[in-house]
């Protein structure tokens, strides 16, 4: 009797619990004829709920758990529908008749949403953060570095990108869908854009399919604004100065930014009036960016130079400021017909500035630090000038062949070039630098028979920089995609990418000593490199598996193999000879190539009815940085004792990465994703020594690179999208993360030989590695007619507010501990603790930004007047560390024993200068006001 009551109890519980449910009902019919469709799929994302609808257009989805959710309709050969914000309550049922419209396109090409957009894809298997047109519009940005530092997973360090513990150089940067990277540069951009021309950008830190390529870390894909139905466009001027010249917060900054969009004039309206009849609809988009600034000093402490000249773009036309950017792009669009497009685009960015950060040469280490060229601050017009050009056309055509497949082709051309040179002087003109004694002349005693002079003040009086570089690469593509559906659930996608490249690159060190001077490396080189991939994307009544395989070539290029069989170049022992013939591959007995496989699997299923796990696995490989593998192939002159030459047989860097994570959506206005991720990077490119091969040089030795080093990165991220109406959108973001490895830069093994470093036998923490980021931001909308409170309606109404809040651990330092004091004068030693490299943490980064907008309507034209604060509580952000203290340098601290103390000032040469450099902080309250115009 108990057994039976135990039976009933639970059968009895199971009926209530199956009567709390409710469920969708409805009709699907055509649109245009109003017949119903039989066997359209209907889903509701991110869930096993589902259903096809039967020969009348029927459907039920029945036992749905109360809550809300995106609704899915689709059918081959008619537009998909997501009715997002589909609320099921218990014991309810919901009636949804659904009209499909017909498309001649693909079901992912024409996707139409009814309701608010959702926060996040729930279906998605890979880490992938989306930023709308509207976001960037609310948002503080200039351009798509400052859209892409404010992801979770996203770290910057010393103006370098690094994504989950990667290298800056690891990333891909695409422009609608097309690398744009300078790889000689060294910085991980090339091609710049302003936030005005995008249409959306995609950061993806993990997961990304097999599409996606030559990338360690992550992905960022910019797609590019196209032209509209109207005539639209969009102006905007603002400035940090508004008189106030001396101010500490002022930088001289003057923007402005512009665009042009609509149907082409000429096609549109000139050729109809003359009877011709273009077919189809043919529309243009263009922008425009201007941004020029006293750099990145500070106040009244800065120095600027009197006039930046380029010596490859028009001299000093373009360089009114110390900071100079210049950006712009043009599209064409032209929509033959529904299922053919066609497109050209061209841009072009240009970077004119004294800031270092622009290069990462390889002839010499330098530490990486601001860019501000502090040792020539008294004679700036005799410092380096950088100007980065970069030029890229592509055009596209897009053909859908019927409502199962379409494919893309892109022809694409690509130019960067980079110099760097004193204001426009070839090298041969270069003078040493020196730092001459002043005047009046100051002496100290150095006992009581010796009198000494003081021999400067440590920045240069004459002379230029150590380093003269010019350097372009130019490349050829063509990238194709398929797609195709095999049904509704399963899509299919495969595709390859052929690029020729030409680089050249001369790059001089101490140019005034000999005839190309102390070190040098100068070569020209036509590599090639692709891919081809095939990746499938099938779902299974809720969950999501996506597979994906990607191979990946290089032909190093004629340079690399001439100098493998050319036994004069004695810098090429015969182990990396024999290892580069049996490791590559012969191209029809000509050029040889190597190759590399990556696989990749994403998968995602349901755990609730609101919660959606994914994993992902992946190889991910990045052929090796051109310097690393072409410097000092062909014979040199140069005379530097610790020269680098490349490695013919360097290995492709590779990380195998795991993520796991948890979306929970609490309703359509809720997300919260948590994230857990490792990472082995393994092959990464290090210095070493290695014995020449040839007899008559049989002691002797040289320094190469190697594939010796690797790292480990692994971290948890949360990230949290709350939106309320149409007034209120927040995100709240927080990472932990640990990365270490070997080694923090390639040249770490010249330091060890040099002496300034000591070898490192175990892992240590990377330079770039900084644990806690927490980030949030808030976008507040009054709209227009609904003032605030109910007052003021016309001023306090059709207002847009965005603040973002930032934090984030402090740079790593290697620590230097007090060891005594010197019996000279009685100056506190400091000595660094080489044996615990990046072992501390410095200050805490933490600042906030602040914008406010409002919009004025006046003869069918919307102005706005706003204002953008940076750093809102000039927050000091120690930027350059003053290891002794683990914060920036002010008066009064300790100092290393390697830095000139003012309060114990070197007397005796080569003296360094005080360490004031005004970068040693990010950026303090900075605040530019503004004017807008829309139509």
């Amino acid at each position: 009797m108990r057994i039976i009551s135990k039976v009933l109890f639970i059968i009895l519980f199971n009926a209530v619990l199956f009567a709390q449910n409710g469920k969708i009902e409805g009709t699907v019919t055509d649109a245009k004829t109003g017949d119903p469709l039989p066997g359209v799929n209907i889903i509701l994302k991110g869930t096993y709920y589902g259903a096809a609808s039967d020969f009348n257009g029927k459907y039920i989805i029945s036992n749905i758990s109360p809550g809300i959710y995106t609704v899915e309709v689709s059918f081959i050969g008619y537009k998909t529908m997501q009715y997002t914000g589909t609320e099921v309550l218990a014991n309810r049922t919901i009636q949804l008749d659904m009209k499909l419209e017909e498309s001649a396109l693909t079901l992912d090409q024409d996707v139409i949403v009814v309701g608010d957009k959702p926060l996040v894809d729930v279906e998605e298997t890979q880490s992938k953060k989306t930023i709308s047109r509207e976001d960037i519009e609310m948002a503080v940005v200039e351009n798509v570095k400052d859209l892409v530092t404010q992801q979770a997973g996203v770290i910057q360090s010393d103006n370098a990108i690094h994504i989950r513990g990667g290298r800056s150089y690891e990333n891909a940067f695409l422009l609608d869908g097309v690398s744009v990277q300078d790889p000689l540069a060294g910085t991980g951009f090339g091609l710049q854009l302003s936030s005005n021309a995008i249409e959306e950008v995609e950061v993806i830190t993990g997961g990304f399919n097999a599409e996606f390529g030559q990338a360690t870390s992550g992905i960022v894909n910019v797609r590019t604004r196209e032209g509209s139905e109207r005539f639209s466009g969009y102006v905007s001027y603002k400035r940090d100065n508004l008189g106030q010249r001396e101010s500490d917060h002022v930088f001289n900054i003057d923007i402005v930014e512009a665009n042009l969009s609509g149907p082409e004039p000429i096609t549109s309206y000139i050729l109809p009036a003359l009877g011709l009849e273009l077919p189809g609809e043919l529309s243009f988009f263009g922008s425009f960016y201007m941004g020029l600034s006293d750099g990145i000093t500070q106040g009244m402490n800065k120095s600027v130079a009197d006039q930046l000249i380029s010596s490859t773009f028009f001299g000093s036309r373009f360089a009114p400021r110390a900071e100079n950017s210049w950006f712009w792009l043009g599209k064409l669009t032209y929509s033959i017909s529904p299922t053919m497009k066609l497109q050209y685009s061209y841009n072009q960015s240009v970077s004119i500035n004294q800031n270092s950060q622009s290069l990462q040469s390889n002839l010499e280490y330098v530490e990486p630090s601001p860019g501000y060229q502090y040792e020539f601050q008294n004679i700036l017009d005799n410092a380096n000038t950088f100007t980065h050009n970069n030029k890229y056309n592509t055009v596209s055509w897009t053909h859908t062949l019927n409502s199962k497949t379409f494919y893309e082709l892109k022809f694409n051309h690509f130019f960067s070039n980079l110099r760097a040179d004193a204001n426009g002087k070839f090298w041969y003109e270069y003078a040493e630098p020196k730092d001459i004694v002043t005047f009046p002349i100051e002496y100290y005693n150095l006992n009581r028979d010796t009198i000494g002079v003081i021999p400067g003040d440590g920045f240069w009086d004459v002379g230029n920089p150590f380093t003269w570089r010019d350097h372009f690469i130019e490349e050829f593509s063509i990238k194709g995609d398929l797609t195709s559906f095999f049904d509704e659930k399963n899509k299919f996608k495969a595709g390859f990418n052929m690029i020729f490249q030409e680089m050249q690159v001369i790059d001089i060190y101490k140019p005034w000593i000999g005839q190309l001077g102390l070190n040098n490396d100068i070569y020209k080189v036509h590599p090639a490199k692709g891919s081809f991939y095939a990746q499938d994307n099938i779902n299974f009544s809720g969950m999501i598996l996506n597979f994906g395989l990607r191979i990946d070539y290089w032909f190093p290029g004629k340079y690399v193999d001439d100098a493998v069989d050319n036994p004069d170049v004695i810098t090429i022992p015969d182990e990396i000879r024999d290892r580069y013939n049996e490791e590559s591959f012969s191209w029809f007995g000509n050029r040889r190539f190597k190759a590399r496989l990556s696989p990749r699997l994403g998968i995602s299923h349901p755990v609730t009815d609101n919660q959606i796990l994914f994993f992902s696995y992946g190889h991910f490989n990045k052929w090796p940085r051109p310097q690393f593998v072409y410097a000092k192939l062909s014979p040199s002159n140069a005379q530097s004792s610790f020269q680098r030459f490349g490695n013919p047989n360097l290995k492709p860097e590779t990380t195998v990465a795991y993520e796991l994570g948890l979306k929970t959506q609490f309703s359509q206005n809720d997300v919260l994703t948590i994230t857990a991720y490792y990472k082995d990077i393994f092959d990464y490119v290090r210095t070493r020594t290695a014995k020449i091969s040839n007899p008559r040089f049989a002691s002797e030795s040289f320094i190469t690179y190697a594939n010796q080093d690797y790292a480990r990165s692994r971290g948890l991220e949360l990230e949290y999208k709350k939106r309320i109406g149409k007034w209120f959108t927040g995100m709240f973001s927080a990472s932990y993360a640990i990365v270490t490895g070997k080694s923090s830069s390639a040249d770490e093994g010249v330091l060890v030989l040099r002496g300034d470093l000591e070898e490192s036998i175990k892992e240590e923490f990377v330079s770039w590695d900084r644990p806690f980021t927490v980030s949030a931001s808030a976008s507040f909308y009054i709209p227009k007619n609904e003032p605030l409170f109910g007052f003021a309606p016309g001023i306090l109404d059709d207002i847009n507010i965005y603040t973002r809040m930032f934090f984030q651990s402090g740079k790593r330092y290697t620590p230097a501990t007090f060891t005594g004091s010197y019996d000279t004068d009685g100056r506190p030693e400091y000595v660094s603790d080489r044996s615990n490299r990046y072992s501390e943490i410095g200050d805490d980064w933490f600042y906030i930004d602040f914008n406010i907008e409002k919009y004025f309507t006046f003869a069918g034209l919307k102005f706005s007047i706003f204002a953008e604060i940076n750093n809102v509580l000039d927050t000091k952000n120690s930027a350059i560390i003053n290891p002794a203290t683990g914060k920036a340098y002010e008066e009064g601290d300790p100092t290393p024993s390697s830095w000139n103390d003012p309060l114990y000032p070197d007397l005796q040469a080569p003296i360094s200068a005080y360490p004031y450099n005004p970068a040693r902080y990010l950026t303090r309250r900075n605040i530019k006001f503004g004017l807008s115009l829309r139509f």
